[in-house]
């Protein structure tokens, strides 16, 4: 029998991963009573070890088990089912090709989620600066066309450079908390709510985080109020 490459995914699961072959999210097996509750932590501790010697079967029953919440998860903070379903694909093929080296220092279900929320993340910071370049180019290109632009002088580029230069700098300088809620609610346009639910915290404590970060940028930044 043929040696499945080290890199390439259980093809069982690899077929799944497809977008027409796709297990929908009813379909991802949930614990609903205290004793399949109880056998999680045990089991999702084997599969780990499982996974580490290479046993596809384990990988795939993993799979079974969470890709959906998982798709789920990263859906809502995404708004796009198939850009969660790729954030999520990359999550389970870097544990796949990683799987030799892969440990975890707490629960499955909490490292899972984590990363697919880092992924998630990762892929708005992409989609952002991606937009951001799309619309400087539009901006470009139809300046000119239009004639309703009027071209920056030099002076007016280098103080807008300056204080997108101060709004990162005063940014970095807030509490890592702080600055992961302004981040979200600010550059990825989440709601407070989306914010707690990322983040695994309270409405009541985003607002908090944003009215402190919102204070120190007010300060940090006066200058420029007053130029």
């Amino acid at each position: 029998m043929a040696r499945q490459s080290r890199d390439s995914l259980p093809c069982t699961v690899a077929v799944r991963l497809g977008r027409t072959c796709c297990m929908t999210l009813s379909q991802s097996p949930h614990p609903n009573d205290s004793a399949s509750r109880s056998a999680v932590p045990g089991r999702d501790r084997a599969w780990v070890a499982a996974i580490r010697r290479g046993d596809p079967a384990a990988f795939e029953a993993m799979f079974r088990a969470y890709r959906g919440d998982l798709v789920g998860f990263v859906a809502s903070l995404l708004r796009s089912e198939p850009a969660a379903e790729d954030v999520v694909q990359e999550l389970f093929l870097r544990i796949w090709r990683q799987r030799e080296d892969w440990e975890l220092a707490g629960p499955l279900n909490t490292y899972l989620f984590r990363a697919a929320r880092n992924g998630a993340i990762s892929r708005m910071r992409r989609e952002r600066v991606e937009l951001s370049f799309q619309r400087r180019v539009r901006a470009g290109a139809e300046g000119p066309v239009l004639g309703s632009a009027r071209v920056p002088g030099a002076d007016e580029l280098l103080r807008a450079r300056e204080l997108e230069q101060a709004i990162m700098a005063a940014v970095d300088e807030l509490p890592d908390r702080c600055r992961e809620v302004f981040q979200l609610a600010r550059y990825h346009r989440l709601s407070h709510a989306e914010v707690g639910q990322v983040l695994e915290i309270s409405v009541n404590t985003v607002e908090v985080q944003m009215t402190r970060a919102l204070a120190h940028l007010r300060k940090r930044l006066a200058e420029f109020r007053e130029g």
